[in-house]
């Protein structure tokens, strides 16, 4: 009893309070200088290839492997749970923006269903004359020449598959060219970009008349603008059909601002083409074989495989012409 006085009446004296937070002294600069030495040492060791620094970090590797291979063990089921996660949120967003996306179109279509509805209506009150079906045939780009003034390219088709020379070449993103020469099986296509490639066009909501003309570069310019056009980056090109070369409709690309000129930026990507589609579209207007003449009818369309492994050199092709 009387030792638990004398602690009690040396707390009272000294001004001790057990319930006040322990105060911690300040940190020694001697402790602070050695845990730099130690870094700067073991830094200095990471980089020196001593045998007894390799034996101490091999044994170091063997001791820690069985640690993190079951902290693996153990967190990896929880880290992709966590991914999961993840995967259920973007999930989740991704399926709200296609179900805003799917309700959008919805009602885009119900709007092009009455559109095509009264666009069959005034044919018929108007009696206009309906556009040909279109024939194609999907062949492979064999070879592509893109030097500094000439942008063409070979496909493995010619004559004796129906090609003539005018038939419209198209990917499935839009109008990549035209054929300007026909072997026996193979063809020669001009591409937009090249210089001598002009290409009647209507642009925007106005059907502004105008002339896609290449320069050799990736962006076609556009010439003879019709009187008092307006148009804006951004609006759709597609070919006009007027002169007959082009079907009218075909996707050329969008109206791009470069400088004070406008251009067009194609929607077929060029310089990565693998399979087009040749329009057996001809200038005539897609006349019957009646109207035309036995002379004029084109040979019948056959299904061939791709020229890849037979030999398809362009001066063997050519001399078949």
């Amino acid at each position: 009893m009387s030792n638990g006085l004398k602690i009690d009446t040396y707390r009272r004296a000294s001004g001790h309070r057990p319930w006040a937070p322990l105060r911690l002294g300040r940190p020694s600069p001697w402790a602070f200088a050695a845990c730099i030495a130690i870094a700067i040492a073991l830094l200095t060791m990471s980089r020196l290839e001593h045998p007894v620094i390799a034996a101490i970090r091999s044994g170091g590797l063997e001791v820690t492997t069985p640690l993190i291979r079951a902290a693996m063990t153990i967190f990896g089921p929880l880290n992709a749970a966590a991914r999961r996660i993840g995967e259920l949120n973007t999930l989740r967003e991704e399926r709200d923006r296609l179900i805003a996306e799917n309700q959008k179109l919805k009602s885009w279509e119900a709007r092009a269903t009455d559109l095509e509805r009264r666009a069959q209506q005034l044919e018929l009150l108007t009696r206009v004359v309906a556009e040909p079906h279109l024939q194609f045939a999907t062949v492979r780009i064999i070879s592509n020449s893109s030097g500094p003034f000439v942008r063409l390219a070979m496909v493995d088709a010619g004559r004796e598959h129906g090609v003539r020379t005018g038939y419209p070449i198209v990917s499935g993103d839009g109008l990549v060219g035209r054929i300007i020469a026909t072997g026996l099986r193979a063809s020669r296509l001009l591409l937009l970009t090249d210089f001598n490639s002009r290409i009647p066009v209507q642009i925007g909501a106005q059907f502004a008349r105008a002339v896609v003309h290449g320069d050799n570069g990736p962006l076609p310019r556009l010439s003879f603008l019709q009187t008092g056009a307006v148009i804006v980056p951004g609006d759709s090109v597609f070919t006009s059909g007027v002169g007959g070369v082009f079907p009218r409709g075909l996707r050329v690309g969008t109206v791009v601002d470069v400088g004070d000129e406008l251009r067009v930026e194609l929607a077929a990507t060029l310089n990565r083409l693998d399979y087009v589609s040749v329009l057996f579209f001809d200038t005539l207007g897609g006349l019957t074989p009646d109207e035309t003449g036995p002379a004029n009818t084109p040979p019948p369309i056959v299904s061939r495989r791709s020229s890849v492994g037979r030999p398809t050199a362009s001066d063997e092709l050519w001399d078949r012409k």
